[in-house]
């Protein structure tokens, strides 16, 4: 692809120009070396909120399961997974799951499931940000849920990311307007700054120095060079605060809601439906 692509994030094709975007993003970055794709990662997404042997013996789904590394390592614990991807993810996320007799990969948009057995979870993790209706979607989401059923969402928090945006948000109306190519060669310049960033914060009380140390330091070259893709390619890219977070989750009918601070710049929900 080299032609200039985006539109406008505020349009209402916005949604589906996001879908491009990531299907373009996991054809270009396909596998799941490392950390990035590790059991200990998920574990972190998850935690304090909920461990991985909670699934043991359910029937979960990952909404926006992109490349397949998180229902992979779901599919270890759980009894059924079922991964939803709306775009060309989905073939990759088949490919990597091939082997794993209880997981089952569709393609569908999150406002269009398909039939779905009764679930104990959905999880939907780094995907409701970057949504055109975000609330729709968690009300879709607990649709599918058999009464009791719990939904875990992980979203981009404003909090701890105020120094951050005020980079990202102006370079991010340049680069969802690069061709894909362009932007992957930008990405890996700027995955070397953020390495010497990382090793940095090692020894520096920097902005964002526990996301550094512990998520982004074990990272291959190659998936942070992917870390940085990914927060300059979608569409659609919102940073939600506390209360933000909380308001959806109710508005979509969950109770019992629980929210953690991840490493102080994201945040993970969980409610019951």
């Amino acid at each position: 692809m080299t032609a200039a692509r985006h539109i406008d994030p505020a349009s209402a094709d916005a949604g589906s120009a996001t879908i491009d975007d990531f299907s373009v993003q996991w054809r270009t970055f396909g596998g799941h070396d490392g950390y990035f794709g590790s059991e200990a990662l998920l574990r972190d997404v998850l935690s304090p909120l909920v461990s991985l042997e909670a699934f043991a013996g359910a029937t979960v789904a990952e909404i926006g399961c992109g490349n397949g590394r998180y229902i992979r390592t779901l599919a270890r614990y759980a009894r059924r997974v079922v991964g939803v991807e709306p775009g060309e993810g989905v073939e990759n996320a088949r490919r990597y799951c091939a082997d794993a007799a209880n997981v089952d990969v569709v393609r569908a948009d999150v406002y269009a499931l398909p039939p779905l057995p009764p679930l104990d979870w959905v999880l939907c993790i780094g995907v409701l940000h970057h949504l055109p209706e975000p609330l729709e979607a968690l009300r879709r989401m607990r649709e599918t849920l058999r009464p009791g059923g719990q939904a875990l969402v992980w979203v981009y928090g404003r909090e701890g990311n105020e120094a951050y945006l005020r980079v990202v948000e102006p370079l991010r109306r340049l680069t969802v307007r690069l061709p894909h190519a362009a932007l992957h060669a930008l990405s890996v310049v700027l995955a070397g700054a953020l390495r010497a960033y990382v090793a940095a914060c090692r020894v520096v009380a920097l902005p964002m120095r526990a996301y550094a140390r512990n998520v982004l330091a074990p990272l291959s070259f190659r998936a942070l060079t992917l870390n940085v893709y990914d927060q300059l390619n979608p569409t659609i890219a919102r940073y939600w605060r506390r209360d933000e977070v909380e308001a959806l989750m109710h508005a979509a009918g969950f109770h019992d809601v629980r929210l953690h601070h991840r490493h102080r710049y994201s945040w993970t929900a969980v409610g019951r439906a």
